[in-house]
């Protein structure tokens, strides 16, 4: 259902990556075993934060989305003004989960009038 090597990829990616606004993107991925709430076998957050480190918006599945069925998947979405709940996020594939995450950075940043230009450093270049 969740190929090894997109999962493996998305795994690779975690870490901090800061922007030149202040900003930073928090990538953390971690294998776990399957369960019906992480039927793909990873525990993971992609998340952006403010120059204080206050989450904007991110995409988790950490624990259950609000409304959630004990059965129910716990993929979810903190939206931008609404990060203290939880909405359902219908996980296609980690490379799928990192298009709709940097989509709506994008998005974010065309909105706020500020480029989303990441500081380089030699562990993430």
């Amino acid at each position: 259902m969740f190929g090894y090597g997109e999962l493996s990829n998305l795994i690779e990616t975690a870490g901090v990556y800061p922007m030149e606004n202040g900003w930073q993107v928090v990538i953390r991925a971690d294998w776990v075993d399957a369960t019906p709430q992480q039927p793909h076998g990873i525990d993971y957050a992609l998340i952006l934060q403010d120059e204080h480190g206050n989450r904007i918006f991110g995409f988790d599945n950490a624990h259950a989305y609000d409304n959630a069925q004990a059965e129910d998947c716990w993929d979810h979405e903190h939206k931008v003004g609404r990060v203290g709940q939880r909405f359902r996020y219908d996980f296609v594939s980690g490379s799928q989960l990192i298009t709709d995450f940097f989509e709506m950075l994008n998005s974010y940043c065309t909105l706020h009038g500020v480029t989303a230009n990441f500081i380089s450093d030699d562990e993430h270049e």
